[in-house]
């Protein structure tokens, strides 16, 4: 249907659809810039990053970039994934690309650059994926769907009126961005200074008097947590990450504050609950004499990491030291970085809402231009 502002079009109808060519990556320079998924990062290409391949005259011909092409993810996580190419160099799409040209005078490539970040697209995605192994959406698929198709002049109308008001958008999320940034800083920067502050004036506790590592030794299967008790069991790292805790046997149970933390992730957590934990990777320090468990906890996060995973933290359990504080010292430490943590803990949640919310405003505003209730 060409009828009006509702009007709807298939794609296959005013664009050409191809897949992209077939061939290995170079960093040498032995023909065209040869563009893939991965090059494509927060709606940019940095040409200069993309690798070459080797390609004859005649199979360039037929693939390669032009202004206006938009090329689309056909399968993988980014499925759906699309970017609209302004001047490119010599250039061709790599095979899990999809190249799409539009044949028809009355759509413009950047209208439909605009219509592939709709809501509605992405549903149409979902659904077109749903069933493949790989969440794949191929060309004929492509072809097939359908975008609603106003006349020329109102399609560049509602680019600049979206242009416009996404710049706007783009700053101010911008701004939150950077004081989202700040807050996850903040706790970081009070951890390293407090500590700084309790070791220029005091001696130092090795790792024999802070904790005793706990290794529970049985193993069990995820498939065995079954409810034998009422007690939480840790028993792998993403336990820890996440935060949940399984029901399941009670392989070593502790019922007073603990630190634990997995060998391979960074992960880390205090827990003041009766629990219980398994045998696969982690570790459970039971606080010395004298040694507050929040503080053995904060003091292992104020720790540099410089790799990943906490293989530095494995060496502090061998050789590392904490400032020799009395225990009244130790929780007010650890009580005053509680209290940071969780104020920058609740700026981040409010940053984090402000940045949904002009996505959302963003989304409002794309599904009101392609209904043609764009004012």
């Amino acid at each position: 249907m060409r009828g009006g502002i509702f009007g709807n079009v298939k794609l296959g109808q005013v664009a050409s659809v191809n897949y992209g060519y077939t061939e290995s990556a170079s960093s040498e320079a032995i023909g065209p810039k040869f563009l893939r998924i991965t090059d494509i990062q927060d709606g940019n290409v940095d040409w200069t990053a993309v690798p070459y391949c080797e390609i004859d005259q005649r199979d360039f011909d037929k693939h390669k970039l032009e202004a206006g092409d938009i090329v689309f993810a056909r399968t993988g996580a980014t499925t759906g994934k699309s970017f609209l190419i302004q001047e490119p160099p010599a250039s061709v799409p790599a095979s899990y690309l999809i190249r799409l040209r539009i044949t028809d005078n009355e759509l413009s490539p950047d209208y439909l650059a605009l219509f592939f970040q709709t809501s509605a697209y992405w549903e149409a995605i979902k659904q077109g994926s749903s069933g493949s192994a790989q969440g794949g959406f191929n060309a004929s698929k492509l072809k097939e769907l359908e975008v609603p198709l106003p006349p020329l002049e109102e399609q560049k109308r509602i680019v600049a009126v979206l242009d416009q008001a996404f710049a706007a958008l783009d700053r101010a999320r911008a701004n939150a961005e950077a004081n989202l940034a700040d807050a996850e800083e903040l706790f970081e920067r009070e951890l390293s200074a407090s500590f700084a502050k309790a070791s220029s004036s005091s001696k130092f506790l090795p790792f024999s008097k802070l904790c005793k590592p706990l290794t529970p030794k049985t193993k069990i299967k995820r498939k065995d947590y079954l409810a034998e008790g009422n007690h939480p069991i840790v028993s792998q790292e993403a336990d820890l990450i996440s935060g949940y805790w399984n029901d399941g046997k009670a392989l070593m149970r502790l019922n007073e504050p603990v630190v634990v933390f997995g060998d391979h992730t960074r992960c880390l957590k205090y827990v003041d609950f009766d629990f219980v934990v398994g045998a696969d990777g982690t570790k459970v320090l039971k606080p010395g004499e004298g040694v507050d468990a929040s503080y053995l906890y904060y003091g292992l996060r104020s720790i540099p990491i410089a790799e990943k995973g906490y293989a530095r933290h494995f060496r502090f359990l061998k050789e590392g030291t904490l400032p020799d504080l009395e225990e009244d010292q130790q929780r007010e430490l650890a009580n005053h970085l509680r209290d940071i943590e969780s104020q920058a803990l609740q700026l981040a949640d409010h940053y984090e809402a402000k940045v949904q919310d002009l996505d959302d405003l963003r989304q409002s505003i794309l599904q009101k231009a392609f209904a043609g209730e764009l004012t």
